[in-house]
């Protein structure tokens, strides 16, 4: 059989190999890679999987990228930390862009796992008393609150965690509120007002901060040598970490009572370029809107978003995904998409059980992950659909999510009696919940 070189096409190679050879020589697995590339394009992914498990050749081949490309859009795929597509992504470090790169095969999987509620629910840290802890991931390393001492955990890719007792951060005779890890510097807040900056390398103080009279620290935002840091009374201070003493502080006021009804500060963000930060007050002053966007130079107040807002529809949490789209939620049972460039919620999301909404995490493309203040639930939303995909129950105990931090592949869900950890990297179904 004579093919022309204009006439050759993947079936006319697959018609002429076979042509050439005799039968009973002919095993699918000693055909060449372009023509068992061409065969499974016309496998659906059951297909895929079966011939995934059937020897060590298929399994490579099966595997790549370009197979699994054409089935793709039929997944919510996420986009993991240190991705390519997600260099603006405020989430983005030198640690996470270390990690190994994850297959489009299992991108499909883990997706397909989110979607399903196909997941390992693993309680590795547990609190003899209530707390009110507070978590976050940096690269493969999980720093949790606890009492007046931040632990660090670390995240295998098996999804084991273990406890690493050497980075125990050891801090003061106050509680921890909050804190957030900026490359090689943990700076936390305590109840009492203090603000103190260790290093993750050798633990020790890099600066500290004191302000009594502001009450407990409520939230804390980091960019480069700055920190924002709101408070119990309604102020914000931001710090010029570089000035030993506090003549780098600029207090911002908040709030026109701090005696009676202090409109406190319950969350503060950064812009990933720094040139903004956002409050989020309690929403407890007519004349004041809860988010309120300033100049991260300058201090002075850029934009009061949105209107008619009900009293007490306080902003617990705010993320931004890049310098002009924003996210909050908060006491109102809504989660809104901000454009700064047009300082108006293009999108809005209702939480369909009627609670509040305590944290955010965003993949900074179309998946969003909500935590409720109610039975340790967290939800699954897609900023395409007005509904949301799915949600997840956390040990099953009526605890608020204080907060909750993700690579999206594990979902991590700090609870009043210790930290979750939702494994969606499983196998076998039987571990669905």
């Amino acid at each position: 059989m004579n093919i022309n070189s204009s006439e050759i096409t993947p079936e006319n190679k697959v018609r002429h190999y076979h042509n050439c050879s005799k039968p009973q020589d002919v095993n699918f697995v000693d055909l060449p890679d372009d023509i068992l590339y061409t065969i499974f394009a016309y496998c659906n992914t059951q297909t895929l999987c079966r011939l995934c498990c059937t020897c060590s050749r298929l399994r490579d081949l099966a595997s790549k990228d370009c197979v699994w490309t054409k089935e793709s859009p039929n997944y919510r795929l996420m986009v993991f930390p240190g991705d390519v597509t997600c260099k603006r992504s405020p989430r983005q470090n030198s640690a996470q862009r270390r990690k190994r790169r994850i297959m489009l095969k299992d991108r499909c999987r883990i997706a397909k796992n989110w979607e399903t509620k196909i997941v390992k629910d693993t309680q590795f840290v547990k609190h003899k008393t209530k707390l009110m802890p507070w978590a976050r991931l940096h690269g493969q390393k999980l720093y949790v609150s606890n009492a007046v001492n931040i632990n660090c955990y670390n995240v295998f890719n098996d999804s084991t965690v273990k406890e690493d007792v050497s980075n125990r951060i050891s801090c003061c005779n106050y509680d921890v509120t909050k804190f957030v890890v900026n490359d090689d510097v943990l700076v936390s807040g305590f109840r009492g007002g203090s603000i103190i900056g260790f290093s993750t390398v050798s633990k020790e103080k890099k600066f500290e901060y004191n302000f009594d009279e502001c009450g407990d620290t409520q939230a804390v935002a980091v960019y480069n040598d700055t920190v924002v840091a709101g408070y119990q009374d309604g102020s914000v201070k931001v710090i010029n970490t570089n000035n030993d003493d506090k003549s780098g502080v600029v207090t911002i006021n908040n709030c026109s009572n701090t005696v009676r009804n202090p409109n406190r500060v319950w969350s503060v963000a950064t812009s990933p370029d720094g040139s903004t930060f956002t409050i989020g007050n309690a929403g407890l002053e007519t004349n004041r809107t809860p988010v309120e966007v300033h100049d991260l130079e300058s201090c002075r107040l850029l934009y009061s978003l949105g209107s008619g807002y009900k009293k007490g529809a306080g902003v617990l949490d705010i993320k931004y995904e890049t310098p002009h789209i924003m996210l909050t939620c908060g006491y109102d049972t809504s989660l809104r998409l901000w454009d700064l460039r047009t300082l108006s919620c293009e999108k809005e999301w209702t939480e369909p059980f009627d609670t509040e909404l305590s944290s955010i995490q965003s993949d900074g493309n179309n998946v969003i992950l909500t935590g409720t203040f109610q039975y340790g639930m967290t939800r699954l939303w897609d900023k395409r659909l007005k509904d949301p995909v799915q949600m997840y129950y956390c040990g099953q105990k009526r605890s608020p999510v204080y907060c909750l931090d993700t690579d999206f592949q594990r979902l991590f869900v700090a609870l009043d009696l210790g930290i979750h950890m939702l494994d969606f990297t499983v196998y076998n179904s039987r571990n669905k919940h």
